[in-house]
């Protein structure tokens, strides 16, 4: 193909955790085998994460405003402040992204969950499977508020894809449903491992924790589960969700820990570990759907999105879950000896055959 006549991607997911990144990597690898090149506007560590996963990615610094989420009324009032900050921070990425595009040029523009990363002058679709939103308890009466303002947001868009089925067996539940958009495509859900074979061989892990997520929550739920685990004495593998550590391994008594993994690692850990015990992410949740693995999920505290997400699978029957505040050793000591429920199967797809 003549380099003049090459079809180019603009991709950029939101900077908060690592989910939004991890979940664009089937996306990205897509792409690349239509014949697209890669170019992805983020920060340095989600940079990172990308780099290390499709290598062949042109990552360019780009403005990434980070979620900082306490615990208890300070996380619901940081929450209140970056939705009300939310308008601010698309008009800044609309002015930042139209410089980036100055002397560019691209056939389509990818935005996952930011909401101002689009451009009246090339297709711009969005990648998003909260169509409606969940406010704290105490703010329930701004919900349809926030869904006028997340439909407005989204509707500006050409496309909207959805990572979730199309239909009443719905994932994300309520959070996917359409919420009066028209410019809705259901893609169905999406997974960093798929292409990915994880091969039965003997762990030596007991448990597996995968951290993610905002700091200083991240964090905390590390020290937390830490602790608890280390009193246990199980061989656990807690992976940090940190990509500028790959393969650094440190080993203190029982827990072994790592920067991060990769997809075929992180797949392999994830199905010959007895336990996985993770954040109630909705990328996470896909993660573990596709590789049919039992799981239990402790939602971040004051995301609502997660808490919502962790009572759902929790009612499906499809994990277990219990919330960071009612965790304790006996507690974590007691689900581990328990039969961790096995969840259904996603099966395995590309989810971008529309893409020519």
């Amino acid at each position: 193909m003549e380099p003049e006549t090459q079809k180019r991607v603009l991709l950029s997911p939101l900077a908060w955790g690592l989910g939004h990144a991890t979940r664009i990597i089937p996306i990205i690898r897509e792409f690349s085998q239509k014949g697209y090149l890669i170019t992805v506007a983020t920060n340095n560590e989600l940079g990172a994460l990308i780099k290390n996963h499709c290598p062949y990615s042109e990552i360019i610094n780009f403005y990434s405003p980070k979620m900082k989420l306490g615990t208890g009324k300070a996380g619901v009032l940081n929450l209140l402040s970056f939705l009300v900050k939310l308008p601010f921070v698309t008009i800044i990425e609309q002015i930042k992204l139209k410089r980036l595009l100055k002397g560019k040029s691209f056939t389509l523009i990818v935005s996952d969950n930011r909401f101002g990363f689009r451009s009246s002058k090339t297709k711009s679709v969005i990648i998003t499977h909260q169509l409606r939103v969940i406010p704290p308890k105490p703010f329930g009466f701004v919900k349809y508020l926030g869904e006028y303002v997340i439909r407005h947001l989204l509707s500006r868009f050409d496309e909207v894809w959805v990572p979730d089925f199309n239909n009443t067996s719905r994932i994300a539940g309520m959070l996917s449903e359409p919420n009066g958009l028209t410019n809705l495509r259901y893609i169905d859900p999406i997974s960093r491992f798929y292409g990915i074979s994880p091969s039965q061989q003997n762990s030596q892990w007991e448990v597996i924790v995968i951290a993610s997520g905002p700091e200083p929550q991240k964090t905390e739920f590390i020290n937390i589960l830490t602790a608890y685990l280390d009193e246990i004495n199980l061989k656990t593998l807690i992976v940090k969700g940190n990509p500028f550590n790959t393969n650094s391994w440190e080993t203190h008594g029982n827990i072994t820990f790592v920067g991060s993994l990769s997809s075929d690692e992180m797949a392999t850990a994830i199905i010959n570990t007895k336990c996985v015990i993770s954040r109630s992410g909705y990328s996470t949740i896909m993660d573990l759907l596709y590789l049919n693995k039992g799981a239990f999920l402790i939602p971040t505290p004051g995301q609502t999105e997660q808490e919502y997400l962790a009572k759902r699978m929790n009612e499906l029957g499809w994990f277990k879950c219990v919330d960071q505040r009612d965790l304790s050793k006996e507690l974590l000591k007691d689900l581990l000896n328990k039969t961790i429920p096995t969840p259904p199967q996603i099966s395995p797809k590309q989810v971008l055959d529309f893409i020519e």
